[in-house]
């Protein structure tokens, strides 16, 4: 009785002079009571929606047991709420043992919370048969609270509790004594996406010590509040901060009296209005209370100073989901993101120098300088950034008419690298520059637009990126005029050739002649589609016979001239028509002069059919290589860790699987290569299996090609 009476003594004193030491904090911070505190022990509150929910060792009707570590009522969750919502959810959670804190998604249809291992009605031991805390989680579909699920991480082994999702709902925080920490218990985090858990990672030792961390809470600026009681504090359990920068966390900071006393102080969190932190709550077993544990509301009364503004592209159109950060003192950063109107505020130093950065997915990243009033009433400091949009400009292919082209597939290459292929529609063609390219570069572009059954147009572009990103194409080159090709269509109106001539009574082909023939080789090796007719023809002088023997020479020895050139020799065929094809009236017995004859001493290039088999492949009237690509090597053998796919699509701005582009293919799926986004159908260790899909998708996607994969990763 008398160590407890002294005990008691120096409490009080060392209470008294920590009230004294924070004094100057007082006219910042009101802190006072909550009327929802009891005699037993009350902590742990958590905003839901507008109700609040605290942990309670108050006893309750479905809990006749007693802690057998404290002697004292298993802890429930409590609320004074009339919402239906959230009286179910506590009758969901709460059994005879543990239960709390919670922490939810920012819709309340998410909950996690802490419990003994007691999971769907049933106990579960560790090894020394001890019931340690573990984390659980239920969901609200439909009006109703589902069955509970198990936090992945959790263990038998050890404990897992605390937990505190970020306000963006991507990392859960939590509180452990998982072995590998720092201490008696550490704060560690874990990635959360949908469903999908990431690896678990302590917090390291500017947040974790040899003492125990516990309680996190992270703001919606990122700035990470805990509780520890490590000696450095004003006593007991002391409440800490620490900013989270893109290199960590900072080094932690006492958030001091009077928040902070000799006691117990834990379970901090900030409440916001629309603009500025106004107060929040926090437990404690300080001298004064009602209970045990009380819960205390915190109300900052000198208002925090904050950067805020909008980030606009050169337009003026605002930028959601921009990142902006801050640097600070150390050399670490501050970061935020833009809101859906654009617009960002972040907590800042009042009279500071601040280097900062914006960057957007759209617009190059920009650099800027700051520097904030020091003022002490000033409240907030306006500064809206100017981000320039990435190069970009707009094109689209029309018919002799005038009318848009659709589903032709078009390709860009820039600076001699395919960067961007889509399929037209009756919309333009929005395209912007990889993110490496800036303002100053020179690009050179090589625009290809192909449809099986047109020809193929490539356009050449040579620019200077301005400032601005904008790229000024002249009017006549927005629009790029493609010519639809059709059956008995003879080539040399379609591209510049030369007659082709031969020696009196030869048939061999003569220099002059391949100059020309080099032009059609080059032109069907580029338009696999076709299949073409070439035709000699004489006048009507001579013999008819003759002249039909020594036409067909003509066209045979110039075919099998092509034939030597072509990839594939079955396009070409020579026939010789001797005089049976005149153009004009100069037939036998007719006088004619020489120039009239010459009309009919002709070498024709007929398009006789146009293949719908192969619809990878394109026509052209230039000399360039095709540019679809080709399949992989026939000769490739399947192996079990080599995965074929067929690429559909490429663009420089992310789509979602189930755009209307894929055409309702339901396996469309995707990957991130130099910046680009590539989309895929399909997935085998069979080659042949993978052609035979990209002969089939040819007809929706024109120019899919293979690739494959080892590992999860391209190969070249």
């Amino acid at each position: 009785m008398k160590c407890s009476f002294i005990k008691s003594i120096i409490i009080v004193f060392t209470s008294l002079f920590w009230i004294q030491f924070g004094y100057s904090q007082k006219a910042k911070y009101e802190i006072k009571l909550l009327d929802i505190n009891s005699e037993y022990s009350d902590f742990s509150p958590y905003l839901f929606g507008d109700d609040i929910i605290f942990v309670s060792d108050k006893k309750q009707d479905i809990s006749n047991k007693k802690d057998p570590a404290t002697k004292r009522n298993f802890c429930d969750l409590y609320s004074n709420s009339k919402n239906e919502k959230t009286i179910n959810l506590l009758k969901k959670i709460n059994t005879k043992y543990h239960e709390g804190p919670i922490t939810a998604t920012s819709d309340g249809n998410l909950v996690f919370f802490t419990r003994n291992s007691f999971f769907q009605k049933k106990k579960r031991y560790s090894e020394d048969r001890l019931m340690p805390l573990q984390i659980f989680y239920v969901k609200y579909e439909n009006g109703i609270w589902l069955e509970e699920q198990n936090f992945p991480i959790n263990n038998l082994a050890y404990s897992c509790g605390h937990p505190s999702l970020t306000a963006d709902g991507k990392f859960l925080y939590y509180t452990s004594d998982m072995p590998g920490g720092f201490g008696g218990t550490d704060i560690y985090r874990v990635e959360y996406n949908n469903g999908n858990w990431g690896t678990p990672e302590n917090l390291g030792n500017k947040i974790n010590s040899s003492s125990n961390e516990m309680f996190p809470f992270v703001d919606s600026d990122n700035i990470l509040y805990f509780s520890s009681n490590s000696p450095e504090g004003l006593g007991g359990l002391d409440i800490w901060y620490s900013e989270m920068t893109k290199n960590g966390f900072s080094e932690k900071i006492n958030i001091g009296a009077p928040i902070n006393s000799a006691f117990d102080d834990f379970s901090f969190i900030k409440l916001y209005d629309k603009k500025l932190v106004m107060d929040g709550y926090f437990s404690s077993n300080r001298l004064g209370g009602i209970g045990l544990d009380d819960i205390y509301e915190w109300k900052y009364l000198d208002l925090p100073f904050r950067i805020e503004g909008f980030v606009r592209n050169s337009k003026g159109e605002v930028l959601p989901e921009s990142e902006i950060g801050f640097s600070i003192e150390n050399g670490d950063k501050i970061i935020t993101r833009t809101d859906s109107n654009g617009s960002y505020s972040v907590v800042a130093h009042r009279n500071f120098k601040y280097e900062g950065e914006a960057q957007n997915s759209n617009c190059y990243k920009r650099s800027f300088n700051i520097e904030t009033p020091a003022d002490e009433t000033a409240e907030a400091m306006k500064y809206d950034i100017i981000l320039e949009e990435f190069a970009k400009f707009k094109i689209k292919p029309i018919d002799t008419e005038g009318q848009p082209i659709e589903s032709m597939t078009v390709k860009i290459q820039c600076n001699n690298e395919e960067t961007f292929s889509t399929i037209s529609t009756t919309d333009w063609i929005y395209w912007e520059f990889p993110h490496i390219y800036h303002p100053g570069d020179s690009i050179h572009l090589l625009v290809d637009f192909y449809k099986t059954g047109y020809l193929n147009k490539k356009v050449n572009f040579d620019f200077v990126i301005e400032n601005g990103g904008e790229i000024v194409i002249p009017k006549e080159k927005e629009t790029i005029l493609v010519t639809k090709v059709e059956q008995n269509m003879e080539i040399s109106k379609i591209m510049e050739l030369n007659p082709i001539y031969y020696d009196y009574d030869k048939w061999n082909i003569r220099p002059d002649a391949a100059v020309e023939l080099d032009k059609v080789i080059k032109f069907l090796n580029n338009n696999p589609d076709l299949t073409t007719e070439l035709s000699s023809h004489t006048d009507s002088r001579g013999n008819d016979d003759y002249n039909f023997k020594l036409s067909d020479k003509r066209a045979k020895s110039a075919a099998n001239y092509l034939k030597k050139g072509l990839k594939n020799p079955n396009q070409i065929f020579g026939k010789g028509y001797g005089e049976t094809k005149l153009v004009n009236q100069c037939t036998n017995g007719v006088d004619c002069s020489d120039k009239e004859h010459e009309l009919n001493r002709r070498t024709e290039f007929t398009i006789v059919k146009i293949s719908s088999n192969n619809k990878s492949s394109h026509l052209t009237t230039k000399d360039d290589s095709s540019n679809a690509p080709e399949v992989e090597n026939n000769n490739e053998t399947n192996s079990d860790s080599i995965i074929y796919k067929v690429q559909i699509f490429t663009t420089s701005n992310k789509l979602e699987n189930n755009s209307e582009k894929f055409k309702s293919h339901k396996n469309v799926t995707s990957y991130n290569e130099d910046n680009l986004f590539k989309y895929t159908i399909g997935e085998s260790t069979d080659i042949e299996e993978t052609r035979k899909l990209r002969q089939d998708l040819l007809n929706d996607f024109e120019g899919c090609f293979i690739v494959k994969f080892k590992n999860g990763k391209r190969l070249k």
